[in-house]
């Protein structure tokens, strides 16, 4: 069951980023912002919970990534918990955003431009890319 839920998750999640691309080019750049949060938040779970076994009720991408740096740090990992933290300190500033489109594209009245959408995407992108080398890393020990 564990690896369906990982495997559920993780297809959910690059299905959450494939509709924010196609909200780029379709200009719906709000509903993609939102896509993408939704995207990582399930990804960065579906991590946690392939590597460690754990459920994580938070939503926000920060303290989602920061949860994963904590459970490396404490099974011994400590240079992927530092990679980890390294990548929260290089795009802190996108982790914000990403965690406000949460918010702000369901009840806000703020318009997001393409240009605001195509960072975001780009950098849940790298973000991911990044987990998937941290979860080879564990599994193969």
């Amino acid at each position: 069951m564990s690896g369906n839920r990982v495997r559920l998750l993780k297809r959910r999640a690059l299905r959450f980023l494939e509709e924010a691309k196609r909200d780029l080019s379709e200009g719906y750049y709000d509903i993609g912002a939102f896509h993408v949060e939704q995207a990582l938040q399930l990804y960065i779970k579906a991590v946690i919970f392939e590597l460690f076994g754990k459920d994580y009720e938070g939503h926000g991408i920060r303290e989602l990534i920061g949860y994963l740096s904590k459970l490396l740090k404490e099974n011994g990992y400590d240079e992927l918990s530092k990679k980890i933290d390294e990548l929260i300190r290089e795009y802190r500033r996108q982790l914000v955003d990403i965690e406000d489109a949460y918010i702000d594209s369901r009840y806000e009245i703020i318009e997001y431009e393409s240009d605001d959408l195509k960072p975001l995407i780009e950098v849940s992108e790298s973000i991911i890319k990044i987990l998937e080398e941290v979860v080879k890393i564990v599994k193969l020990g």
